[in-house]
């Protein structure tokens, strides 16, 4: 498992499993802070674990608590923004998970 993987203060990014076609991370993120817009070039599985954030994919924005669970297809752009203090797993899957550790 890593930890502090490259992120701002506010921002944590942790490596929680790395598998053949695929790397889950927890991103916890303190409230107001954002992650601008970007893309992963790999099936994208967010679940929020707890807390609260706007998720803008392409030209939506979803606003998700606990419990939320979000699927977003190879490049598309995303951000995020942090209502609460939150915790999220983010799975990237596929035979380009040469994604890299940014959410």
């Amino acid at each position: 498992m890593k930890q502090g993987i490259a992120g701002e203060k506010g921002v944590a990014r942790t490596q929680v499993l790395e598998f053949d076609q695929g790397i889950v991370v927890n991103l916890q993120l303190k409230a107001g802070k954002k992650i601008p817009r970007h893309h992963a070039n790999c099936h994208v599985l967010v679940f929020v674990i707890s807390g609260e954030v706007w998720f803008g994919v392409s030209d939506q924005r979803f606003h998700l608590k606990a419990g939320s669970f979000l699927h977003m297809n190879p490049y598309e752009e995303h951000d995020i923004e942090a209502i609460q203090d939150s915790s999220l797993l983010v799975i990237k899957t596929g035979s380009q998970t040469g994604c890299n550790l940014h959410a």
